[in-house]
C-alpha cells in the first residue's frame, strides 16, 4: 500500500514538472495559511520545484502564528500537486505558478500549527466514520472606490442579480475569467443588493479544494480590483447601512463506498443522520463563532439582521437561520447551509470545525429542536428567546469565551492553534475595547 501510494505521488509530481516546464512557468509560489486565514507566500524559481515537490521546502514557521513571533521554527512547506494553478498574467514578465501546501516537521509529521492539517485530519476522521465531505460556497464582498483612508462605494445603482455598472460589471468578468482559467469552479456570479457588492458561486467540491479555492479567490479578487482602480473588501460589515458579506457553506455528506447521499433518503425526507448533524451543529455554534466569524466587524453583520443569523436555528423556508435546507433538483444530494461564516474567516478551520461538530452530533444521536420556518411566521428575538432558542455571540469577546469553554471545538484546532487563536484574538478584542471611535465623539464630545 505504501509503495502505490508512492508511486503515486511521484506520477502527481511528474505531471505538475511537466505541465509547469510546458507553459513556461519561471517563479512558482508556495502558498499556505496563517492561523488567523492570512494568506502567506513563498517564491521560489521553477528550478528548485523538483527538490520541494520531494522533499519540501524549509522555512521559518514562525509566520503562521498570525502576528506572533516569538521564536523562529525550522518547518517544511509540501506543495499539494493537485493545487497547481498558473496564472493568467505574466507579474513583470514572469509568468507564474501557485502550489498550496501543507507545513510539516522535519520528520514528516503534520505541524500542529497548520489550519491545512487541522482539514485534513477531519477529513480522515469522517472517513474513518464512513463519510465524505463536501461544500459549496457563497462567497460575498464588495468593490469599492481606491482609497486607502475610506470606505466609499463607487457609483453603482444596480440591485440584486441587477447587470450594474460597466467597471462593476467588467471587474466581475475579469474575475470568473481568471478563476476559471486558473481551475476554479465558479458556478455563478452576480451582483449583490449593497452599492458595488459582488457574489461568487463555488460549485461543490472537496473540503480540502475548496478552502484552498477560497485562498486563491480572495487573492484573485483583490487584484484583478486593483487593476481596474478599484478596493475589493471580504469586511463582513462595511457599511453601516447596507447588507453584510458573508460566506455562505453548503453541506454535503455521502457514504463512502457508494456515495449515496446520507442527508437524504428515497423518500425526500432528512435522514437520521442529517437531523444529528444539525443537532451537532446547532449545539456547538457558540463555540463555532470565534473560528467562522473571527472579527470584531464580524458581530456587526450578524447583529444587523439581514439574512444573517443571530440565533442557533434551522429551517427549510428561512433567510435568518443558522442552518437552513435548500431545495434540490431531482438527483442532486441534499445540502445543510451554513449561514454564519463569513470570508474573514481560515476557510481550513471553518470547514474542520462545521465538519467536526457535525460529526459530534452524529457521534452524540442528538435530535435538533423543531424548524423554525418563517414561511408564515417571521420569529422576533423576543419570541425566540420565550422558545427558549440560544443566541449567537454578540461580540468576539463573547465568541471567545464561548470558544474557550467548547472541547469539541478545541480538540479539533488542536491546543497549539486553540492557545495562538485564543491570544491572538483577545489582543484584538482588547484593542476594540480601547478605541475611541468618532462615533463617541459625535455621541458625547458635547456632554
Amino acid at each position: 500500500m505504501a509503495a502505490e501510494i508512492t508511486e503515486r505521488r511521484q506520477h502527481a509530481d511528474e505531471a505538475v514538472l511537466d505541465k509547469v516546464a510546458q507553459h513556461g512557468v519561471q517563479l512558482v509560489d508556495l502558498q499556505f495559511s496563517d492561523i488567523t486565514g492570512g494568506a502567506k507566500s513563498l517564491t521560489i524559481p521553477a528550478e528548485l520545484l523538483p527538490p520541494t515537490l520531494a522533499h519540501g521546502y524549509r522555512f521559518d514557521g514562525a509566520a503562521l502564528t498570525g502576528g506572533v513571533r516569538e521564536v523562529e521554527l525550522d518547518l517544511y512547506l509540501v506543495p499539494d500537486p493537485a493545487t497547481l494553478a498558473i496564472f493568467t498574467t505574466d507579474d513583470g514578465g514572469y509568468r507564474r505558478a501557485k502550489l498550496c501546501c501543507s507545513v510539516r516537521r522535519r520528520d514528516g509529521q503534520a505541524f500542529a500549527g497548520d489550519p491545512r492539517s487541522v482539514l485534513e485530519r477531519t477529513l480522515e476522521a469522517a472517513s474513518a466514520t464512513g463519510y465524505d465531505y463536501r461544500v459549496g460556497l457563497e462567497i460575498e464582498f464588495y468593490l469599492f472606490q481606491s482609497d486607502p483612508l475610506e470606505l466609499r462605494p463607487p457609483h453603482d445603482a444596480a440591485g440584486y442579480f441587477d447587470i450594474g455598472e460597466d467597471l462593476i460589471a467588467g471587474t466581475r468578468d475579469e474575475i470568473v475569467a481568471t478563476l476559471h482559467a486558473m481551475g476554479v469552479a465558479v458556478g455563478g456570479a452576480h451582483h449583490e443588493t449593497g452599492p458595488g457588492q459582488e457574489e461568487l458561486d463555488l460549485g461543490t467540491t472537496g473540503a480540502l479544494r475548496m478552502a484552498d479555492q477560497v485562498m486563491t479567490v480572495r487573492q484573485v479578487v483583490r487584484s484583478v480590483a486593483q487593476r481596474r482602480g478599484l478596493r475589493a473588501s471580504f469586511m463582513p460589515k462595511p457599511l453601516t447601512d447596507a447588507p453584510g458579506s458573508g460566506m455562505h457553506v453548503f453541506q454535503r455528506l455521502t457514504h463512502r463506498g457508494n456515495g449515496r447521499d446520507a442527508l437524504r433518503d428515497d423518500w425526500d425526507e432528512l435522514t437520521p443522520t442529517a437531523r444529528c448533524a444539525i443537532a451537532g451543529q446547532l449545539a456547538h455554534a457558540p463555540g463555532m463563532c470565534a473560528v467562522v466569524c473571527p472579527s470584531v466587524n464580524s458581530y456587526k453583520r450578524l447583529a444587523a439582521g439581514h439574512r444573517a443569523p443571530r440565533h442557533a436555528t434551522w429551517a427549510r423556508v428561512s433567510q435568518a437561520s443558522l442552518i437552513r435546507l435548500p431545495a434540490a433538483a431531482p438527483g442532486e444530494d441534499a445540502a445543510l447551509e451554513l449561514r454564519s461564516p463569513d470570508a474573514t474567516a481560515n476557510p481550513y478551520l471553518a470547514l474542520a470545525v462545521a465538519l467536526a461538530c457535525a460529526l459530534d452530533g452524529i457521534r452524540q444521536g442528538e435530535e435538533p429542536p423543531a424548524p423554525l420556518d418563517e414561511s408564515l411566521v417571521v420569529y422576533d428575538d423576543e419570541e425566540l428567546q420565550r422558545l427558549g432558542i440560544p443566541a449567537l455571540p454578540a461580540t468576539l469577546g463573547e465568541a471567545l469565551a464561548a470558544f474557550a469553554e467548547d472541547e469539541v471545538v478545541r480538540a479539533t484546532v488542536g491546543d497549539y492553534i486553540f492557545s495562538q487563536l485564543l491570544s491572538v484574538k483577545r489582543a484584538e478584542w482588547d484593542a476594540y475595547r480601547r478605541y475611541v471611535s468618532p462615533w463617541e465623539h459625535a455621541r458625547y464630545g458635547d456632554v
